[in-house]
C-alpha cells in the first residue's frame, strides 16, 4: 500500500494490515504532517463471530493507537535507514577514488614500460608534457608538414614547410632537416638538407622551418622529411 503525504508529497510503502480496519493516525517522517489513514476499499474486512468479553471492552486503548504511529515506525524494517545507505554510498565513492588514484600513480611511474609495450601511448604522455623514453633519440618530431608548388615565369618552385616539436622536458639542439623527393615507385629522386636559425628547440616547445627548390624533377611524386642529428 502506498501512502502519500498531502503536504510534502513524500511517498511511503507500508503493509495495509498495519492500518487496521478502523484506520490509524499516521505522521510523515519528513515534514511531521499528521493525518488519519484508512485501509483501501478493496481490502477484505474481518468480522468477529464471538462478542468480545466485557473486560476487553473496558481495556484502555493500546499505547500508540490513540496518538498514532509515525510512518517511519510503520515502515521500519522495510527499507534500510538513510544513515546506512549514506555510509555505503561514501564507502563506494572512496573505493572508486582509491582505484583511480592507483591507476594514475601506476601510469606515471610505469610510463616507460607502458610505452615499450604500447608505443602509441607516448603521444598521450607527451600531450600531458610528461617525458618518456622512446626510440626517438633526438626527442624531436615533425608536425604540420606541407608542400606547395608555384609556377611563375616558367619556373616551378617547390616549398616545404613544417614544425619541429620538442617532446621532452629538456631543450634539444636543432638538427639538420633532410628533404627527399620520392617517385611513384617509392625510390629516391633527389634530396637536400637545410637548417634554421634557432640553435635549439626549447623544452616542450616548437620551431617552424621552410625550404624551397626550383624546378624539382618531374617524376617526383612525394616528399619525405627527416631530422638528421648534427655531426652525422
Amino acid at each position: 500500500m502506498i501512502l502519500t503525504c498531502s503536504t510534502c508529497s513524500t511517498r511511503y510503502s507500508i503493509d495495509p494490515t498495519s492500518i487496521g480496519p478502523e484506520g490509524r493516525a499516521v505522521k510523515c517522517a519528513k515534514c511531521g504532517h499528521k493525518w488519519r489513514e484508512f485501509p483501501p476499499g478493496d481490502m477484505p474486512k474481518t468480522i468477529d463471530a464471538a462478542k468480545p468479553a466485557e473486560n476487553e471492552l473496558n481495556d484502555p486503548p493500546r499505547a500508540g493507537v490513540q496518538g498514532g504511529l509515525s510512518i517511519e515506525q510503520m515502515t521500519a524494517g522495510q527499507a534500510p535507514s538513510p544513515s546506512r545507505t549514506g555510509g555505503r554510498k561514501w564507502i563506494g565513492w572512496g573505493l572508486l577514488l582509491l582505484i583511480l588514484a592507483g591507476l594514475v600513480i601506476s601510469g606515471f611511474y610505469a610510463r616507460n614500460y607502458i610505452v615499450q609495450i604500447w608505443p602509441g601511448a607516448a603521444g598521450f604522455y607527451q600531450f600531458l608534457k610528461i617525458d618518456v623514453e622512446t626510440k626517438n633519440v633526438l626527442g624531436l618530431e615533425i608536425h604540420d608538414l606541407k608542400t606547395k608548388s608555384v609556377l611563375q615565369k616558367g619556373v616551378t618552385t617547390l616549398t616545404v614547410t613544417g614544425i619541429i616539436k620538442n617532446i621532452t622536458e629538456e631543450p634539444q639542439p636543432t638538427p639538420r632537416i633532410k628533404v627527399a623527393l620520392i617517385d611513384g615507385k617509392d625510390q629516391l629522386v633527389y634530396s637536400w638538407t637545410t637548417t634554421v636559425e634557432e640553435r635549439e628547440v626549447p623544452a616542450w616547445g616548437e620551431i617552424a622551418f621552410s625550404t624551397s627548390m626550383n624546378q624539382p624533377p618531374e617524376d617526383a611524386k612525394n616528399v619525405k622529411v627527416d631530422l638528421v642529428e648534427l655531426g652525422k
